[in-house]
């Protein structure tokens, strides 16, 4: 049931990851790479949004508490839930009896710290050097984004290292209690401690997810162009209710890939959570102490 604490952030990170991709696309597709259109198509959503809620000024306060409650899922309800799940994971090695809601209620009070960690790590995440990639490519033109390209890659060879060195600092956080700064020290030792495992392991990983990642997609793709192909002949036969069935289509394909992305997720953590408390119950020994 564990793997429920990952369900809901996991879907929440798969809908607002096809929506960034897809305006990345979009985007791109506007800019003067491609088409080159009198106006950029950041341009063309504001107004678009803005001219809806003119025309729908009666649906403007809902928007807003729907808006403001889908984003405090978005950014709070993950940090709550991975800091849960990691207590609940470290707590059941140790056999002590935790259901779901005392995992959350410790999750709690490590929530602060964890999303303060989670904000700064999310400066450094792939995902936001490759976004201002891309919009320098896409407004700058091809020539600045050449000339940025050895500032860009220097800039993920140093985040590959602070991920690297920061691995065990949100550990350290939510089970030890430790705070951001102290906990991101201790990773730093931990890490330089055991170097060789845990980029061993981190390289292990990232092909498990790469290889994972290759057969959800195989998994996914074939029974959809199955699926899709009988919802378009559907479509076209009944065309009232074509919308309908393919939206429905699309919303299982999301849960389904979602749930397997929760699954990853659990692995990851678990594998990470165990490695965190074997390091740390490994002593220090003092250069003046004879190794047993």
């Amino acid at each position: 049931m564990i793997r429920w604490y990952a369900f809901v952030p996991a879907f929440l990170s798969t809908v607002v990851g096809i929506g960034i991709v897809t305006y990345q696309i979009l985007a791109f597709k506007a800019s003067p790479l491609f088409d080159n259109s009198p106006q950029s198509f950041s341009y063309v959503v504001v107004t678009t949004i803005l001219d809806f809620i003119r025309n729908n000024l009666e649906l403007t306060v809902p928007l807003i508490v729907i808006s403001a409650i889908l984003a405090i899922l978005y950014f709070l309800l993950p940090v709550l839930l991975d800091a849960a799940m990691i207590q609940v994971m470290a707590r059941r090695r140790h056999e002590q009896q935790i259901g779901l809601p005392e995992g959350l209620k410790y999750g709690a009070l490590s929530f602060l710290p964890f999303l303060e960690y989670s904000l700064l790590m999310g400066t450094f995440s792939i995902l936001a050097i490759f976004t201002e990639a891309a919009f320098i490519l896409r407004n700058l033109g091809p020539e600045v984004f050449k000339t940025l390209t050895p500032i860009i890659i220097i800039i993920l060879i140093v985040a590959f290292i602070i991920h690297i060195l920061f691995t065990f600092a949100e550990y350290y956080i939510i089970i030890d209690d430790t705070g951001v700064m102290n906990g991101i020290v201790k990773s730093c030792t931990l890490v330089i401690l055991n170097i060789q495992q845990t980029v061993m392991l981190a390289i292990l990983m990232l092909i498990i997810a790469v290889r994972i990642l290759i057969q959800i997609i195989l998994i996914i793709i074939v029974p959809a162009m199955v699926v899709i192909g009988m919802a378009y002949y559907a479509s076209v036969s009944l065309p009232d209710y074509g919308l309908t069935i393919l939206a429905g289509i699309s919303v299982i394909f999301l849960i389904f890939a979602s749930y397997l992305s929760a699954v990853v997720h659990v692995f990851s953590v678990a594998v990470w959570t165990y490695t965190f408390l074997d390091f740390t119950s490994e002593e220090l020994i003092s250069p003046r102490e004879i190794q047993k």
